[in-house]
């Protein structure tokens, strides 16, 4: 089974004036949560095994319960929470590919409206305030929570294995001024309190976040100091819980940055912007003519640099191992690292029918070899957003860099097509120190 993922867009503003346009857009599952029971207080919850794996734009969620039944055969119906904001009537689209399973067998789900509003406190207004801002009454989005409930039966004094697993968009939200952005950190929370409605306490528990294509150094995890740092990841061990508010799981990632664009790009091929991640400055820019080595026909190596994740380079042979692109700096500057969506992103879906580029061999002006290893992730695209990409950082080396050649070790298999894409490849300079530029007013 398997939802569809929607960002809601509100009001993005994408003119080309650069005075007064505003607007922004928020998405992603404002919190998931425990199984909860429904008319019913004769299940125990025994066990909770909830493991968190953190990826760039998602978290995947697998949790194993053990529930045993203290009185006689019922049928057993538990909810599990998603809230989001959405239109009213709409599914909750913002987790993928759930599954319930009860020993062993997968289960059905249906959709279940609940009452928000005990849940309020969960939502960040601000994240909220950007998802009701619409003049246009059919797109605004408000808060709710969903039940994906399920049947189970318990027959007297029986144990069972459930397990529920699926993937969970983390919450964001941009806001623009004209063409300039402002990305807010990522979110994932997980709301364990809804695990009160068994009998009795959580009478063993334990959750493992675990950082997979991220940098750990950024997460920070509420509740504070309940988690220790291990080998698995971030653990937090428990033993008869009676969960709260006070013990919900929220995940953050540090990631938020903002970006400022170049005004004086005449084309989206010459497009290019400052991006601020804290302390952290950078110039993202195309300024490249690109030349492959083979091309499909109607896959031109131009759409690497039209700003466009629909589009795609596809090579034209070998499935694209060792071929290469190589990029001609139409002014040299010293690039230190290289953007890549390294397969078709028209569509998660696509993604992953066509081949991805896995292994690379990046040499700048012919003599400084970078090797890299990409990882097999879909990423949404967003023109200005540096969270679409892989980055591979070129090292040290002396001077601008005049071209960039990239070269094609290995590739992931699609599931239907022999062929390697690659949708945009971005360029960037580190910068030393804050740049003097101003933004849209």
């Amino acid at each position: 089974m398997k939802m569809s993922s929607l960002v809601y867009i509100i009001c993005v503003s994408c003119a080309s004036s650069v005075s007064a346009n505003w607007g922004g857009y928020a998405g992603g599952s404002v919190a998931t949560g425990a199984f909860r029971a429904v008319g019913t207080n004769q299940i125990e919850m025994q066990n909770e095994d909830l493991a968190i794996r953190l990826y760039r734009d998602r978290a995947t969620v697998r949790v194993d319960y053990v529930l045993k039944n203290t009185g006689d055969a019922v049928d057993v119906t538990g909810g599990f929470p998603c809230l989001d904001v959405a239109p009213k009537g709409s599914k909750c689209s913002e987790i993928e590919d759930y599954q319930f399973t009860a020993d062993g067998r997968q289960l059905p789900y249906r959709t279940e409206n609940g009452d928000v509003a005990s849940w309020k406190q969960v939502f960040d207004k601000d994240f909220v305030s950007i998802a009701e801002d619409s003049e246009e009454e059919e797109a605004k989005r408000t808060p709710r929570i969903l039940w994906l409930s399920s049947t189970v039966h318990f027959e007297k004094g029986e144990s069972k294995n459930i397990r529920i697993q699926y993937e969970s968009l983390y919450e964001f939200s941009v806001s623009f001024v004209s063409f300039d952005g402002t990305w807010s950190d990522h979110h994932f929370r997980y709301l364990l309190s809804t695990a009160r409605a068994w009998k009795g306490p959580i009478q063993k528990g334990k959750v493992t976040i675990s950082a997979v294509t991220i940098d750990p150094g950024i997460v920070s995890i509420r509740p504070a100091n309940r988690f220790e740092s291990t080998p698995e990841g971030f653990v937090w061990e428990f033993t008869n819980l009676n969960p709260t508010l006070q013990d919900n799981i929220e995940v953050q990632l540090n990631d938020k940055f903002s970006t400022i664009f170049n005004y004086s790009a005449e084309s989206d091929q010459d497009a290019s912007w400052y991006t601020f991640e804290g302390n952290k400055y950078f110039f993202d820019f195309h300024g490249y003519v690109p030349k492959a080595t083979s091309t499909k026909a109607g896959f031109p190596v131009t759409n690497i640099g039209d700003s466009k994740g629909e589009t795609a380079w596809v090579a034209g042979r070998n499935g694209g191992l060792d071929e290469s692109i190589t990029l001609t700096l139409t002014k040299p500057l010293h690039v230190s690292e290289l953007g890549i969506i390294p397969g078709y992103g028209k569509s998660k879906s696509v993604y992953f029918a066509n081949n991805r580029v896995q292994e690379l061999e990046v040499a700048v002006n012919g003599t400084h070899m970078v090797k890299a290893t990409l990882p097999d992730e879909y990423l949404p695209f967003s023109m200005y957003s540096s969270r679409g990409y892989d980055w591979i950082d070129l090292g040290e080396y002396t001077g601008n860099a005049r071209t960039i050649t990239l070269t094609i070790e290995k590739v992931y298999p699609g599931s239907k097509y022999n062929d390697t894409c690659i949708s945009e490849i971005l360029l960037r300079k580190r910068l030393k120190e804050k740049p003097r530029v101003h933004g849209a007013r």
